[in-house]
This record gives C-alpha cells, structure tokens and sequence, in this order.
C-alpha cells in the first residue's frame, strides 16, 4: 500500500460531503497528545490534491483556533446559505459547535454559526441522519443522547427517560449510527459494553444487547443493505 497523503495532525475528522471535493476537516483530538506536545486545539481543513505530485505531507487550507479539544466531528452537505455544508464539532467540554465551512475555507466572514451547550458533560460522538440531513444525534457522558435540528439548533430533544428527576447512567455512550434503511431508527455503543438500538419516533429504547465482559463499544455501523 503506497501512502499519497499524510497530515501531520493527531485528529479526529471528516470527508467533505461533496463527491467532487477532496477536501478533508480536523479537530484537535481529545485524550491525546501531539508529537511535539503542542497544546494548540484547532479545526482545519485540508485539501488532498491527488493531482499535485510535490509532496506527501500537507499543509492545512484553513485553520482556527476553537477552546476545547474535540471527541468526534461531522460535515452535512451543502443547505441554503451554506454552499460547502455545515461542520459540527463534538467537544469535550460538552459544546456542540458548528461552523460555515465554506466561510471557514475561503475566510470570507465568521465561519462559527452557533454552540449549544445541552449536554452536562462530554459529548464522544455525533452523526448526521442520512435521510434527513438536518437531524444531528450527538451522545455522551452519563448517557445523555439528544437530536437536535439544525435550523432550530437551541431546541435538542433527549432520547430514554426525560431530563426532570433523570438518574444518571453509569456508562457514557462512545459511538452511533444511524440506519441505513429506517431513518427513526438509530444505535448506540456504550463505554461498558452495551449496545443499544433507538427508535427516535418514540424517543425510547428497542433493544440493548449487552456485554458481559464490560469491554468498551470503539466503533459500530449498521449493514447498509438491510434493515435490521
């Protein structure tokens, strides 16, 4: 395998949505430490340029600052006003940001669009529905998994029991995926094994299956041909 690319960044992040882009987006990851110790935390865009033979290792198109570290990251495909789609951030200080990509490469403006702050602590992980590219689910510390809209992105509802009187879980919810068939439907990995389906219409759980061994759900993805 010949390596055509390399950025320098320890990252987590996401593809343009485009079919005709190479561009690529980063954040700072959260819980890691850079090669050479940096403390900078940064979103940035990058651009592969595969037609470009100079070198393997790219410099960034864009960068900001941002004032957390990020856990997960998303980019949506183009909407009204937003030519290059939206990019949204799953921080570790339990903000989720979003930022005007196209505003963001070209510096043409404030590229930040809005923060929400709903979750009580980290959020680990955020998807955009495929069906309806409007709706983000975002999941996290104690459990807490909300569905935000993101025209009317300060008005998030929660999935399982409703915030007045809540216990908190004793397990964080580290990734998700949204069906590939059945847009209500959504499922969740959790930091003690278990992985749960949701059905977003009822806002409640289907199904959990569960781990005896308590190992760490990492990653998780439904079969794209199927339903179930």
């Amino acid at each position: 395998m010949v390596g055509l690319r390399e950025i320098p960044r320890t990252a987590t992040f996401a593809w343009s949505p485009s079919t005709s882009s190479t561009l690529l987006a980063t954040g700072t990851r959260a819980g890691a430490v850079d090669a050479d110790f940096s403390n900078d935390t940064q979103l940035e865009l990058w651009d592969l340029d595969l037609s470009n033979t100079k070198g393997i290792e790219l410099q960034p198109s864009a960068s900001i600052d941002t004032d957390s570290r990020f856990h997960d990251i998303a980019w949506v495909q183009p909407k009204d006003g937003f030519s290059r789609g939206v990019i949204a951030g799953a921080l570790e200080n339990g903000s989720l940001d979003l930022w005007d990509a196209e505003k963001l490469l070209n510096g043409n403006g404030d590229p930040f669009i809005s923060r929400t702050t709903t979750h009580t602590g980290a959020i680990k992980t955020l998807q955009f529905n495929p069906f309806r590219t409007e709706l983000l689910a975002t999941a996290g510390a104690q459990g807490e998994i909300f569905i935000s809209d993101i025209n009317n992105i300060a008005n998030p509802f929660r999935l399982g029991t409703g915030r007045p009187n809540t216990v908190a879980r004793a397990d964080d919810f580290e990734c998700l995926d949204w069906n590939k068939k059945v847009p209500h439907i959504m499922v969740t990995g959790s930091s003690r094994g278990s992985v749960t389906v949701w059905d977003v219409k009822t806002k409640k759980e289907s199904l959990t299956l569960k781990d005896l061994g308590r190992k760490p759900v990492a990653a998780l993805a439904w079969d794209p041909e199927k339903a179930s």
